[in-house]
């Protein structure tokens, strides 16, 4: 019988935390037969690490990897045995506890896993063996770099965006197509509301056929061997799509983006992968004429704007306590009818929003938490991973570092039931919801 290993953590099933917090848990091990063994350690680790192929020049059959690593946090502590000792000793069966507690240093990035690289947190339990590869287990786990909304003002900067272009029919230009882009803040935590207004002018002589709005997530790769190069992926987070906008006409479209569990803007500059965010607005006109788009960056932070701020130790604490109370219905499964009324009465008797943690990849549960939708969520990752399977894996074992094809999707939290303003200031709300011929 193999042995047996078992990481869980205190007071946090999922394995969400906070840089800056502290990090405890306890390592189960068992083991049927007596063993030889050197040593037993448990390593808390975080790295980023990116990598890719390069094709050559001119030749495509000349290739270089693209590569990068930087470590964040390395702690290891010996259970059983000591580091520098070569000798041997006998593991008796049965079952041993061990615990493990570091404190996260604060300038940790947040995880989170790409296309070309991953930034992963971990707890390694290592079995050294004589005269045989060491047996190791690990459990990753997510790290969060706090990003408040409340300490800057900037955040609260309504967007707006205006632009004019013309267009050529028969060598003569048109009347100028006028498009303005308004969001009441530049500033949003998941599980928010992006409200926006889109105003299209068109007095030119050509139809337009359709307006988009899009919400991009755009991962930039950097990597220093062999050289210092840098990839760039993007991801669709939310669309919206209206109708089309007539010649010497006007409309005004409101609408509203979903923000699913998705990681925050990158606050840390030295790490190898930046994540940033922006809105794309694409106006699509008829026949062969140049479509019009714009682009407006936007944050998306930790903890969203709140009316009565409070103080970023007091928010992570009560984002902690909220999280621990969330997780043991999570990980049971769908919540019982009765318990799903004590929440809801929780949660209108509440202040402060609070959160729920779920995977980026994993359609979250729709009946305490409106949007995201499975769409959105399944549009951050090319694979899908169960997270009932992976809770059932790790309640079992933890992952070997033999399987190359082990999977860990970062969980984010996600505010649900806080209300953002619906438009931007200094636009009446009491007009209807699209203007045509204004």
């Amino acid at each position: 019988m193999p042995i047996e290993c078992l990481i869980s953590f205190d007071n946090n099933p999922q394995g969400v935390y906070y840089a800056g917090q502290e990090l405890s848990g306890v390592v189960d091990l068992g083991v049927d037969t007596t063993k030889r063994i050197k040593a037993i350690h448990i390593t808390v680790s975080g790295y980023a690490k990116t990598r890719w192929i390069k094709k050559g020049y001119p030749r495509d059959s000349e290739r270089a990897i693209c590569r990068a690593y930087r470590s964040y946090l390395s702690s290891r502590s010996y259970v059983l045995g000591t580091c520098a000792s070569s000798s041997c000793m006998d593991w008796s069966a049965g079952e041993y506890s061990y615990t493990f507690h570091v404190i996260l240093p604060e300038n940790l990035p947040t995880a989170f896993d790409g296309k070309y690289g991953q930034i992963r947190y971990e707890i390694i339990t290592t079995i050294e063996r004589p005269s045989r590869h060491p047996k190791v287990f690990k459990l990753p786990f997510t790290v969060i770099q706090p990003l408040n909304l409340n300490e800057d003002a900037i955040y609260r900067i309504p967007l707006d965006i205006l632009n004019r272009k013309r267009f050529w029919s028969f060598c003569c230009p048109t009347g100028p197509l006028t498009v303005k882009f308004s969001t009441p803040y530049c500033g949003y935590a998941p599980g928010q509301k992006i409200h926006f207004v889109l105003y299209i002018n068109n007095e030119s002589s050509i139809d337009i056929t359709e307006c988009e709005v899009k919400l991009k997530q755009e991962v930039i790769y950097e990597s220093h061997d062999p050289q210092h190069e840098f990839r760039y992926d993007k991801n669709l987070i939310a669309r919206k799509q209206f109708g089309n906008v007539l010649r010497w006409s006007r409309k005004v479209y409101r609408g509203w983006l979903d923000l699913p569990s998705i990681a925050p803007t990158s606050a840390r500059t030295t790490c190898p992968i930046s994540v940033n965010y922006l809105i794309k607005i694409i106006i699509k006109p008829t026949e062969f004429h140049w479509k019009l788009k714009l682009k407006v960056p936007i944050t998306i932070g930790s903890i969203p704007i709140m009316d009565n701020p409070m103080t970023i130790n007091e928010t992570l604490l009560h984002i902690q306590m909220s999280t621990r109370t969330n997780n043991n219905s999570y990980v049971s499964g769908e919540p019982s009818p009765t318990s799903l009324r004590q929440q809801q009465e929780q949660h209108e008797s509440r202040a402060t929003p609070a959160i729920l943690v779920t995977d980026g990849d994993n359609p979250p549960d729709y009946i305490p938490m409106m949007p995201p939708s499975y769409q959105d969520a399944m549009a951050l990752s090319d694979k899908f991973y169960d997270d009932n399977e992976y809770l059932q894996n790790i309640s079992m074992s933890s992952i070997t570092t033999n399987d190359k094809n082990e999977s860990f999707k970062p969980r984010y939290p996600v505010y649900y039931e806080y209300e953002t303003p619906t438009i931007p200031p200094g636009i009446d709300d009491s007009t209807s919801d699209i203007y045509d011929n204004v």
